[in-house]
């Protein structure tokens, strides 16, 4: 009787790593770079990527930075919608005549957040926001700022490394100083997002009058109202990899680490969201979990965002130190 051989995966990798499409391959990427590589070849950055991802358990430090931020996620949106009471008498100058804030602010959430999900987001918020509470926003502010601080202080200690030729140390009051200031930065770009989602639409409204002027269409101008929060996005993620890494030369603004980051953070987003909301799973959840589902989707959401950050990082660490390394290297060969 013929039985079926299981090839062995050491073998099956060997075999694939002879075929002359792979050999050809990684021999491109050994003498290849791309833009924001500072010449370091594809093929060093990604297999020093990967060693570091089975060396340093990223899973695990993600999970760890997910649980941080998650314990900052209620008293920052108790602190962030407390103060929209007192910020609607601004808001409302630029709104029709006749609009409702509450009905906008509802109908913005469940574009972001459809379902159930959506819904229950809303109820929570519209609660706050139509009953101003001045010592709640004092209390969820310190809370806020608090537990918001400790989950960039996990992902910054994440980002420390032992490769002394491009990483430095802190010290613990540094790192607590610099946690506050980013958890600062990152609150208004997140402000500044939820004002264009709000009043987006009548901000395009607004200037219905120059549209036909610049020869552009509504829908182009709400493609740019998302492009501004993408951007927006993809500047607060750049500014945690360049100023929560200790390295000694800050890494730029524009990465391939924050590219891919963002890039990654967005379609992750896509891909969850079509998940929950049209495989039906959040019903499914709801079913077994009830009135915490909402909790563990978001705690899954927020783990498989801090994992991909971790990767970006891990990107642009592994372009800096081989470019440090190779600079040492040039340095050392040449004559003194």
């Amino acid at each position: 009787m013929y039985k079926l051989k299981i090839p062995d995966v050491k073998e099956l990798q060997q075999n694939v790593n002879r075929h002359p499409l792979v050999i050809k391959t990684l021999d491109w990427t050994k003498h290849r770079s791309l833009p924001g590589f500072y010449g370091v070849p594809i093929y060093n950055v990604i297999v020093f990527v990967i060693n570091e991802m089975r060396r340093l358990d990223l899973e695990m430090r993600a999970n760890s930075i997910a649980f941080s931020f998650f314990m900052s996620l209620f008293p920052s949106l108790l602190t962030l919608f407390t103060l929209l009471p007192f910020l609607q008498q601004y808001l409302l100058q630029y709104l029709p005549e006749g609009e409702n804030f509450n009905l906008i602010l509802q109908t913005e959430i469940q574009k972001l957040m459809p379902g159930e999900a959506g819904n229950t987001l809303y109820e929570f918020i519209s609660d706050i926001t139509t009953n101003p509470r001045v010592g709640l926003l004092s209390f969820g502010f310190i809370l806020a700022i608090y537990f918001s601080s400790n989950g960039m202080l996990a992902m910054m200690q994440s980002f420390e490394k032992s490769y002394k030729t491009t990483f430095r140390q802190r010290g613990m009051i540094k790192k607590r100083i610099v946690a506050i200031f980013l958890t600062g930065l990152l609150g208004a770009l997140l402000i500044a997002s939820i004002v264009l989602i709000i009043l987006g639409s009548f901000l395009i409204n607004l200037l219905s009058e120059y549209i036909a002027m610049a020869g552009l269409s509504t829908r182009a101008i709400d493609l740019l109202r998302w492009v501004a929060i993408i951007l927006l996005f993809y500047i607060g993620i750049a500014v945690i990899y360049r100023y929560g890494a200790a390295t000694h030369k800050r890494i730029a603004l524009l990465s391939p680490g924050a590219t891919l980051a963002t890039t990654l953070s967005i379609l992750s987003s896509v891909a969850f969201s079509f998940y929950i909301d049209e495989l039906g799973r959040f019903d499914t959840y709801a079913q077994f979990y009830g009135s915490i589902a909402t909790i563990i989707i978001v705690m899954l959401w927020m783990q498989l965002n801090s994992l991909i950050l971790l990767i970006g990082f891990e990107l642009n660490a592994s372009i800096a130190i081989n470019r440090d390394i190779r600079i040492h290297e040039e340095e050392a060969k040449s004559p003194t």
